[in-house]
């Protein structure tokens, strides 16, 4: 059995999380200074919370723990991968098959020879190709986010597609193929990133005011997560990495914008009714 992509997988999430550790420790470019102005003028300007950099460089514990989780879920996952094939390749040998075509699966409950037949692929590229380009992917956008904002939001897509794809194929456990809720915890934070990138967007590119911008992606947003944990039953890591995270835009934004904090609310409700729905 290879483990070419089982191989590439992990190397691809080690580069994931050094690169992401690097950039939420590395110092932030700091801002020009601005011309004095009347102190009453300047208690009335409160500067918008940069929600990208919200999930990227945390400040709070909470933001910080989320994307840790999501460190330690890719290293979950790359690790129980590589202890899957090693059982599966010791199985083998035990079954003295190694080398040789496995028997014809038989019609009824299946056999070691069927289960290992059916683990065939699992180290193999194309089963993980998706989540290694999105890891990938995933590594190199947030230090472009500051001089090219378009390509960055349209890598993020490309990491947040990755991820998508991994969490809904699933994992394969004996003759089952089971979503998983690491993989979808993943994926959670990634669609996170995403929505905060396009808000940012439309209010560098398009004008929008960031009120508006967080709504329209707020909306949006809940929309498609709900329609993905649909499809993903009995699984909550992605409601979850969702529900986290959108409470830590809440806190971040209590403060500055009362409206993106009661929209965050109303989005974590829906998620919430999403995910009661597919656990009951």
């Amino acid at each position: 059995m290879s483990r070419i992509g089982t191989n590439l997988l992990t190397l691809a999430a080690l580069v994931f999380v050094a690169s992401t550790m690097l950039y939420a420790f590395w110092p932030a470019a700091s801002a020009p200074p601005s011309p004095p102005a009347d102190s009453a003028v300047l208690s009335e300007q409160v500067p918008p919370v940069d929600l990208a950099q919200l999930f990227l460089r945390p400040d709070s514990p909470a933001m910080t723990g989320l994307l840790a989780a999501t460190w330690a879920a890719l290293g979950y996952h790359a690790l129980r991968l590589r202890l899957e094939g090693r059982r599966l390749a010791r199985a083998r040998q035990a079954a003295e098959i190694e080398g040789r075509p496995l028997p014809p699966q038989g019609a009824g409950p299946p056999v070691p020879g069927d289960l290992l037949r059916l683990h065939e692929r699992d180290g193999n590229l194309a089963e993980h190709g998706p989540l290694i380009v999105s890891l990938l992917v995933g590594a190199l956008w947030p230090w472009l986010l500051s001089p090219y904002p378009l390509i960055s939001f349209l890598l993020s897509t490309v990491t947040l597609a990755g991820a998508l794809a991994a969490a809904l194929r699933g994992v394969r456990v004996g003759p089952v193929v089971q979503r998983s809720s690491t993989l979808g915890f993943v994926a959670g934070w990634a669609l996170l990133v995403s929505f905060a990138l396009f808000t940012g967007l439309l209010e560098q590119r398009l004008g929008v005011p960031q009120t508006s911008a967080a709504l329209i992606a707020l909306l949006i947003g809940a929309v498609a997560a709900v329609g993905v944990q649909l499809r993903m039953p009995k699984r909550i890591g992605f409601s979850v990495a969702l529900i986290w995270g959108l409470i830590g835009i809440a806190a971040g934004t209590v403060t500055t914008d009362a409206t993106i904090a009661t929209a965050t609310v109303v989005a974590i409700a829906i998620i919430a009714v999403a995910l009661v729905r597919v656990t009951t």
